[in-house]
């Protein structure tokens, strides 16, 4: 996978800073009942201008962290610093964070102008109706200031919300769920949108988020979180190309990684890695796993081939193809293999076809075939 994400660009409000959770935890405990820790010491450095992704099943603890960081939510532990200057301890109106809501959280009598100038008037900002304009302007949505949220569309909702946060030119910008009441075309427009408009304000954002394809496109880095922990931080290609554990390689990429079951065997050095009932062997890069180690074996559908040939020894796996969809642009072969209840799934190019009960070899490059520990799925390098 490539995906380009652009160096931060130098912010036009010149307020963008970088932000910083350290140990961050947070636990709920009620009287009577056993404490849940839905946060477990996070730590996350993320740079000034930045867009950083908090990627994740429902209830991993993403957007109990963005509530923290808002000011919603009480810190149980830990530090969170915008800047040098630590605001764990302030509350939400003093932070001067801007917050965009999943659920719009617009004022339904009002119309988009009072939407936009009801926070500022509330702190006597001065100029703050020269301010929407402007953002108005910016955003392209003058022709909206009349109109009541009733009489908008998710998509315009959604602008409206992403103004009313970037009026107040914060040094943060924190979005939960940003777009996902939009239909799937809109949802790709307003992404598109939302990435130029965060490259020209240049502030620091953190977007909440379950769709991995928004998350790897959005984001200069993302943050891959289960179970209150973050699993691996780093740009999209480096949780794709080079997944820390099981988790992420499943949760990253989509058609998902294949899973399975394997054991290694070393030979002059080099492992390799057995699958099935005398189905053949996989190449690994991997060096540092002992002879007979049973593991889980991941393989991405694009980086699979499908040889149609008589199998002449070397790596591959013989396999049988179950059933084959072509999706116009690329097709998905799922085969079996002897020996495994799991199917695999290649990806082909778009001109392939392949019928159902064909005798096919399944190969992977080296480089591409993953090792995870059978038990914890820890990455094997």
């Amino acid at each position: 996978m490539t995906v380009t994400a652009d160096r931060p660009s130098t912010s036009l409000s010149g307020n963008a800073q970088s932000l910083t959770l350290t140990d961050l935890v947070k636990t709920y405990a009620a009287r009577g009942r056993d404490a849940v820790t839905a946060v477990k010491g996070i730590n996350l450095a993320i740079r000034p201008g930045e867009l950083v992704a908090l990627l994740g099943p429902s209830g991993c603890g993403k957007t109990t962290t963005l509530r923290m960081i808002a000011g919603l939510e009480t810190v149980t532990g830990g530090s969170i610093k915008i800047g040098d200057r630590e605001i764990s301890g302030l509350p939400a109106a003093k932070r001067g964070i801007g917050v965009g809501f999943e659920s719009y959280a617009l004022y339904p009598p009002m119309s988009v102008r009072d939407n936009l100038l009801y926070g500022l008037k509330a702190r006597k900002v001065k100029g703050a109706e020269q301010m929407v304009s402007s953002i108005c302007d910016r955003l392209e949505m003058k022709d909206l200031l009349d109109l009541r949220p009733a009489g908008l569309s998710s998509g315009q909702k959604q602008r409206v919300a992403l103004a009313r946060a970037l009026v107040r030119n914060p040094p943060v910008l924190l979005l939960d769920e940003p777009l996902s009441h939009l239909d799937a075309s809109a949802r790709q427009r307003v992404r598109r949108e939302l990435k130029v408009l965060q490259r020209e304000f240049g502030y620091t954002t953190i977007v909440v988020t379950h769709d991995q394809v928004e998350a790897l496109s959005l984001a200069d880095r993302l943050a891959v979180m289960d179970a209150g922990v973050v699993q691996q931080f780093g740009t999209p290609d480096e949780v794709f190309d080079d997944p820390a554990n099981l988790f992420v390689a499943t949760f990253v990429g989509e058609p998902q990684i294949n899973v399975l079951r394997g054991t290694t065997e070393v030979e002059n050095g080099r492992v390799r890695v057995r699958v099935g009932a005398n189905a053949g062997y996989l190449d690994t890069t991997v060096t540092d796993v002992p002879d007979g180690t049973a593991v889980s074996v991941g393989i991405r559908p694009q980086d699979c081939a499908l040889n149609t040939g008589a199998h002449a020894g070397g790596a591959g796996l013989k396999a049988t193809v179950a059933y084959f969809e072509h999706l116009l642009e690329f097709g998905l072969a799922t085969s079996t293999v002897a020996g495994m209840e799991e199917g695999i799934v290649v990806q082909t190019p778009a001109q392939e076809r392949f019928e159902a009960e064909q005798q096919v070899i399944v190969t992977a490059p080296a480089e591409r075939v993953y090792l995870f520990d059978a038990d914890n799925g820890a990455r094997l390098r």
